[in-house]
């Protein structure tokens, strides 16, 4: 039986919006690729193939979806048919075959088509987010007779975290192999704490990723474990966001495979709290017109390409254009403050107010992405007076 409850609200999660922002972050094809392995056994080895391939495909799909939409809006789904895998697949690729007389084994690999998997999600009235969080660095912490562990032997917890690979969400995880600087970076007290300065350590040894302390208490003989999860935004106290949850051991379950469960349900509730976060309302459109400064036409076309990776950016229409900066016309989706969340994904940073909006690349440091003001934020950018495109279809 599980249990689960979530601290924080929406001023929380929006400021993990506005603080997410990662050069790193997973790519719109990424997003849409899906990695599966597949074992069939049939009369032949070709036989055993085909049937894996067309078993692969479903599970591609099935994940891909997972990826996508939230648990409650599992039931409204689109079934894998043949006709539906048609339509959403581009391609595979085929990897670590093996094969006998009569079974096939294989990696396979699925890209997708993103307009006709959103078409058929919106078809169905189910909402889905496509924007890729920021990777975040887990610090699992094993609480051991009322001292938290983190580096220490033995640790399952962390051991649990290092052998086990979770489903690819839209947030990215790493687990730090803790060598010399991870050590001298956090201690399982620090990281117990939310100490924010030893954050900010662990965070830089890792490209400025937001840092994710889980804890967990085994309980007596392995009966179950606690779990209790933080999202820091290191360098912004109080942009964090957090959950708890409870597993009991299922009868004759070990321990490897009940902290593997209690792995998987951390990482589908991160994922859902960035999922149900950043999902774009398509029949909200506003446009807003920018000044990019470019200093020559390179720099401009760079802009140019990270605008036609946001997902939220429908189109961009050039207005004008001299040696010193670019005036474009931004046709978007969503509310605005998802519009600078998707920017900032792709290391664009949107600053100013109406009418000067502007609109600039940050460096390859993320700390050069916006950060959570300390006093009310302006005015949001939003619809200006001409009209705006409806998303394509």
């Amino acid at each position: 039986m599980q249990k689960a409850r979530v601290f924080g609200g929406v001023a929380l999660v929006g400021a993990m919006m506005a603080l997410a922002a990662s050069a790193s972050a997973l790519t719109r094809a990424e997003i849409f690729t899906v990695t599966v392995p597949v074992d069939s056994t049939a009369a032949s080895a070709n036989a055993a193939r085909d049937a894996a391939r067309l078993d692969g495909e479903r599970r591609a799909f099935a994940a891909l979806l997972d990826r996508l939409t939230l648990a409650k809006d599992r039931g409204r789904l689109p079934a894998a048919s043949d006709t539906t895998l048609n339509q959403v697949i581009i391609g595979f690729e085929v990897a670590n075959e093996r094969r006998s007389t009569v079974r096939y084994l294989a990696d396979y690999t699925f890209r997708f088509r993103p307009d006709a998997v959103e078409r058929l999600l919106r078809d169905r009235g189910v909402p889905f987010a496509e924007t890729a969080s920021k990777p975040v660095v887990v610090l699992p912490v094993l609480e051991s007779s009322g001292k938290p562990l983190l580096w220490d032997d033995p640790n399952p917890w962390r051991d649990a975290w290092s052998s086990t690979k979770p489903p690819q969400g839209l947030v990215p995880m790493q687990v730090p192999l803790g060598e010399v600087e991870d050590v001298s970076a956090i201690d399982g007290a620090k990281a117990a704490a939310g100490d924010d300065a030893r954050l900010q350590a662990i965070s830089a040894n890792y490209d400025h990723a937001d840092v994710l302390v889980t804890r967990a208490t085994i309980r007596p003989g392995g009966s179950g474990v606690d779990v209790s999860t933080t999202r820091f935004v290191p360098g912004s106290p109080g942009g964090e966001q957090s959950w708890v949850a409870s597993y009991t051991a299922n009868q004759g379950e070990s321990e490897k495979d009940l902290l593997a469960r209690a792995i998987a349900g951390t990482v589908a509730q991160v994922n859902d709290a960035w999922k149900q976060a950043s999902m774009l309302d398509y029949t909200k459109t506003a446009t807003l017109t920018v000044t990019v400064p470019a200093d020559d036409l390179n720099s401009w076309l760079a802009v140019r390409q990270r605008l036609a990776a946001t997902t939220a950016v429908q189109s961009s229409q050039l207005l004008s254009l001299d040696r010193h900066a670019a005036r474009v016309e931004l046709h978007y989706v969503g509310s605005p403050d998802q519009l600078r969340v998707g920017l900032a994904q792709n290391n664009l940073n949107l600053s100013g107010s109406d009418p000067d909006w502007v609109l600039q690349r940050g460096g390859s440091s993320l700390r050069d992405t916006p950060t959570l003001p300390s006093s009310p934020p302006g005015p949001a950018p939003g619809p200006v007076s001409s009209p705006s495109p409806q998303p394509s279809q």
